[in-house]
């Protein structure tokens, strides 16, 4: 799977996957953009709660350090931050329970507006 940060516009393209329950899965993070960005995924129903921590990091001096990814077993995978024109790589067995997990960049300001979908079958 292929998911990049829209240059300029904070948001991913795709905006939804679509795997497989219990397979693998290799998904690539392409950051053509100037700004850093990072990938969560995220358990069912935690967008909102996880982007609200992600909040609080802003203010927190070692937030940086930790690629501003809130410490919570609601986050399944995350990619560190991905400086511009860089990329990372995630690999992992997708959950067993089919449904929808979110994804989001958890840098200042972003959660809100960049934001996608993994929909596990």
């Amino acid at each position: 799977l292929r998911v990049q940060a829209v240059p300029g516009r904070r948001q991913f393209a795709p905006r939804e996957l679509r795997v497989k329950a219990g397979s693998p899965v290799h998904l690539i993070f392409e950051n053509p953009d100037l700004m850093l960005h990072n990938l969560l995924i995220l358990a069912p129903g935690s967008a909102e709660e996880i982007g609200a921590l992600a909040d609080l990091m802003a203010v927190q001096s070692d937030a940086l350090r930790r690629g501003y990814v809130p410490d919570s077993n609601k986050v399944l995978h995350a990619t560190p931050l991905v400086q511009p024109r860089r990329t990372a790589e995630l690999r992992f067995t997708a959950p067993s329970e089919p449904g929808d997990y979110p994804f989001l960049c958890t840098f200042p300001g972003h959660w809100r507006m960049m934001r996608g979908n993994l929909v596990v079958e």
